[in-house]
């Protein structure tokens, strides 16, 4: 198990208790999955900003252990549900959701493009479209990224996820139409004319 978190059982909640703890620099959490008993918990603020900030923008199984001063217990999750202050953006309380191990499950990975594109080499532009993939696997093989090759993409073309069904080796969730990158046409150009037609515009006029 990579990333690790260590918590602490409470036995009071509500708003006073949350607010105590925010003043002693511990953030209130809960624990809950199916056939689980729900537990309030807390965690060290600055362990929990360095989670997310290894963690970044991708999903992560985690290792929770739950202590209570004389047992120890491991808990497979995910975090659920963050609740930040709307101003400060401060940490309010995090929500660990237990997964089974042999289940799948569905998450948000990130997008990486490879390649560059023929388009791009013509004077296109390569826009991304979607920054996250919707991914159904077992929680323990929950990939870093999606990595895309679009070095074979040209002008006007687009990449949706039905694209993709059978170059990416996980089950893609999202609908098939949904775009996930173009690339677009140079500012006050047009796309590659057919070689008839520039063949046509090449030739010089008859006289009459």
């Amino acid at each position: 198990m990579d990333v690790q978190v260590v918590a602490q059982r409470r036995v009071t909640a509500g708003k006073n208790e949350a607010r105590r703890l925010r003043q002693q620099e511990m953030i209130p959490a809960v624990f809950y999955g199916p056939g689980s008993q729900t537990m309030p918990l807390t965690i060290p603020l600055i362990r929990m900003e360095k989670l997310f900030r290894e963690m970044g923008e991708e999903q992560k199984l985690l290792n929770l252990i739950i202590e209570d001063g004389q047992t120890r217990a491991e808990k497979h999750v995910m975090l659920r549900e963050i609740q930040t202050h709307p101003a400060r953006r401060q940490l309010l309380h995090v929500d660990f959701y237990e997964v089974a191990m042999d289940k799948a499950i569905e998450v948000n990975v990130p997008v990486e493009l490879k390649g560059k594109p023929v388009g791009v080499v013509k004077g296109g532009s390569l826009n991304l479209l979607a920054r996250f993939l919707e991914v159904r696997c077992l929680p323990g093989e929950i990939p870093e990224k999606v990595e895309i090759d679009v070095s074979a993409l040209e002008i006007g073309q687009t990449l949706h996820v039905a694209d993709l069904v059978s170059v990416v080796p996980y089950e893609l969730v999202d609908d098939g139409g949904l775009p996930v990158a173009t690339i677009e046409a140079p500012e006050g150009g047009t796309e590659e004319a057919a070689p008839e037609a520039a063949a046509a515009a090449a030739a010089p006029g008859k006289k009459k």
